[in-house]
């Protein structure tokens, strides 16, 4: 799985992709507009962003414990419809994007 959501409607994990590839997915969704985002410097811990979508503030920031993503809304309220587009989407691209990686390895 490459998504788990826990707080249905408030956030989901990500554990099958890194920041930056989860920010181009994130950017790529219609509607998205990134605030502010923080690269990797000096630690995983460093990572975060920011951006709207559909009128709300959602984050994306590392999990400490074993240094997966989540999506969380910034507000901490539920937007159900943002989070299930959101979270649709990243598995969407993540699938095509591992299954290309399966191909060209096993083809080159």
């Amino acid at each position: 799985m490459i998504t788990e959501e826990y707080n249905k409607g408030v956030s989901f994990r990500i554990t099958a992709i890194g920041f930056s590839t989860l920010c181009h997915v994130v950017e790529s969704v219609p509607g998205v507009v990134f605030t502010k985002r923080q690269r990797f410097f000096w630690s995983i811990e460093d990572v975060g962003a920011e951006f709207t979508f559909h009128g709300h503030s959602f984050t994306i920031s590392t999990d400490g414990w074993d240094g997966a993503l989540w999506i969380i809304t910034k507000d901490g309220q539920h937007h159900p419809d943002e989070i299930q587009i959101l979270r649709e989407y990243v598995e969407q691209r993540a699938r095509a994007s591992w299954v290309w990686r399966l191909l060209s390895w096993r083809f080159t």
